[in-house]
């Protein structure tokens, strides 16, 4: 397999997000009703996820439920593709972040920034561990300050 190949990712939606989310505010829950001010803070945590959810302020819940495809190539540019219609061209820059679960990938645009999410559980094994060397050893990054217009 050639390492210089562009790597196609599915980018993370909605549904994606929902579980988790919905299980980060359960134990956050739990944890204001199990405080010793325990009214207060289950009613200060209730107000402050309500509030989160509602006003979406993640930028993951900005993601639509579109299946979005992801193509990176070696050089560091990035295609955002639907159903193989280009939807977004741009390069990688500014912090990326990866662990073996997910990606957080940041990305420009003509004086736009851009991130989106890739979750491993639904990448090809092989493409998924080269983005990730490929992120920490900064052979993607080569591109930072050339962005496509």
């Amino acid at each position: 397999m050639p390492h210089n190949r562009p790597m196609t990712f599915r980018v993370a939606g909605r549904k994606g997000f929902l579980l988790p989310a919905l299980l980060v505010s359960v134990l956050i829950l739990i944890s204001a009703i199990a405080s010793p001010q325990p009214v207060s803070m289950a009613i200060a945590v209730t107000l402050l996820l309500g509030a989160g959810w509602a006003l979406l302020i993640l930028g993951f819940s900005k993601v639509t439920d579109v299946n979005l495809t992801s193509v990176i190539f070696p050089d560091g540019s990035v295609k955002i593709e639907s159903a193989g219609n280009i939807k977004i061209e741009g390069v990688l820059s500014g912090q990326q972040w990866c662990n073996s679960q997910f990606a957080v990938l940041s990305f420009a645009t003509a004086g736009r920034h851009h991130r989106l999410v890739l979750l491993s559980a639904q990448q090809n094994a092989d493409d998924y561990r080269r983005l990730m060397v490929w992120l920490r050893q900064d052979f993607l990054l080569k591109s930072e300050g050339r962005v496509q217009s």
